[in-house]
């Protein structure tokens, strides 16, 4: 078997722009894998992008302590193989393990954590970040940097745009329903 073609794809975080275009090349290209290089991931990461071709994952900082890491992992891939960087294997078998605790929401590509959810429904009800600070017991801060992390997954600016999001991808609905449960 002769090896594949194979795509290295770099980004800073595993946001909805990075999302966007491993799915667009995998609609393209399914049968070429993709070895992902980037600075922040995890496991719900993984999860999200997992069925769009990307067979390899390489932390940025993996790279500065072995040059030679990416040729390697290219040729892994090149022949049917898998990688994830150190730890994330074990933090991707947690995850599995306990689905109601870590589990990303919804569709894949959907990169909200579980904490995430839980804000996005709030501001989805109109609760300032008092409010919702208030409501999960978290002090106003982690609300602030919860906020921020769902505007950068989402590739969004305010709140109304999360929201927006949300309600179009058909995800309030996913949500609450959850909520329910």
């Amino acid at each position: 078997m002769a090896p594949r073609d194979v795509v290295v794809m770099t980004a800073d975080r595993i946001d909805r722009a990075c999302h966007d275009a491993l799915k667009s090349h995998y609609e393209r290209h399914p049968d070429v894998p993709v070895v992902l290089v980037a600075d922040l991931v995890g496991a719900h990461d993984i999860v999200a992008v997992a069925p769009y071709g990307v067979a390899a994952v390489v932390r940025t900082a993996e790279l500065h302590d072995d040059p030679d890491l990416l040729q390697r992992v290219k040729a892994l891939a090149a022949e049917g193989g898998h990688r994830l960087p150190p730890g994330l294997g074990s933090s991707i078998r947690t995850a599995a393990a306990e689905p109601t605790r870590q589990q990303t929401l919804g569709q894949p590509g959907i990169l909200l954590k579980p904490s995430e959810v839980d804000v996005l429904l709030l501001v989805a009800e109109g609760l300032t970040r008092m409010g919702i600070a208030r409501r999960l017991g978290r002090s106003p801060e982690q609300v602030r940097s919860t906020l921020k992390n769902i505007f950068v997954r989402l590739g969004v600016h305010q709140r109304a745009e999360a929201v927006a999001y949300a309600a179009r991808a058909g995800l309030l609905w996913a949500m609450s329903d959850r909520e329910a449960r």
